[in-house]
């Protein structure tokens, strides 16, 4: 509030929290700050899923639509196609410098005349590899996914592990601390 603007902060977990909170219309010049910070994968997808309910909600239910920037450079947000059009933040900013960045995010959605094409972000998982994900976050060994999938255990692991370095996830400890709940795509 150093120039005198009020700004007003609101954690959410889901679109569906933040349309039950505000209902369809949004306060003026509100800025969704989804955060994607470096080796909090946790965080990372459920950011993601926010993003991923917002921009079905803003197209059928939401009248205002507010500007996305995405804090963070994880591996996550990388793994984004730069069609996305979303700003980006990197994670570690001045206060000072977070508020221009934040304006300059902002600064192409005010010009008049000029719209941002948003495409719908998805991380980039194979259908095998979602599959691969939920086996290991429900404890089965490599051998018995490569038998139940018709593969070898290499294979396995090698699928597994492109997936967690998509995830932007290192160890294996971490892998299972994900709930099985954020891959919500289908298995094959």
């Amino acid at each position: 509030q150093e120039d005198g603007t009020e700004v007003r902060v609101y954690s959410v977990e889901s679109a569906g929290e933040l349309l039950c909170a505000a209902g369809p219309r949004l306060p003026p010049d509100s800025v969704l700050l989804p955060v994607f910070p470096d080796n909090h994968p946790v965080d990372c997808l459920r950011s993601l899923t926010f993003l991923s309910e917002w921009l079905r909600l803003r197209h059928s239910l939401l009248v205002t639509r507010a500007p996305c920037i995405l804090w963070g450079h994880s591996p996550l947000v990388r793994s984004m196609p730069e069609t996305a059009g979303f700003a980006v933040i990197p994670w570690r900013v001045s206060p000072g410098r977070l508020r221009s960045l934040i304006a300059d995010g902002v600064a192409p959605r005010r010009a008049p005349g000029r719209r941002r094409a948003h495409v719908p972000c998805r991380v980039r998982l194979t259908a095998r590899e979602v599959t691969i994900l939920r086996h290991t976050l429900e404890g089965r060994s490599l051998e018995w996914m490569a038998g139940e999938l018709g593969v070898a255990a290499k294979t396995v692991w090698a699928h597994r592990r492109r997936a967690m370095d998509i995830l932007g996830v290192r160890r294996l400890h971490d892998l299972m601390q994900l709930p099985p709940e954020v891959l919500c795509g289908r298995p094959s």
